[in-house]
């Protein structure tokens, strides 16, 4: 009687391990199809999105430049208005500055002479 106790449970426990070891064996398999689709699924960018992040960027890049222009234009101006508030009474915007100053080194130069 104890042995046939005993087959009974040793037969009920096996059964349980091999239960659990079928769904072991069926959520590997599971996983191992989501990697597999992972894999498949895993595509390099398109073209046309490489294009369209570069065009992006080119865009960013062309507003970063236009303010920095924007922005030393704007000083050269405030820059004259406070000459013209503050300062000298020849009053004489920045661009003609530039155009006298090798004019002056040149009668510089000829007084040397």
């Amino acid at each position: 009687m104890l042995m046939l106790k005993l087959s009974v449970h040793m037969l009920t426990a096996l059964s349980w391990g091999l239960r659990l070891l079928l769904r072991l064996a069926a959520r590997y398999h599971d996983l191992k199809k989501r990697l597999a689709r992972e894999k498949e699924s895993a595509r390099p960018m398109k073209k046309s999105c490489l294009i369209a992040v570069i065009a992006a960027l080119a865009a960013v890049a062309g507003a970063l430049a236009a303010v920095a222009v924007y922005l030393r234009r704007r000083e050269k101006e405030l820059d004259e208005y406070e000459r013209l508030l503050f300062g000298e009474d020849e009053a004489v915007p920045a661009s003609s500055e530039d155009e006298e100053e090798p004019a002056g080194t040149e009668a510089g130069e000829d007084a040397a002479e």
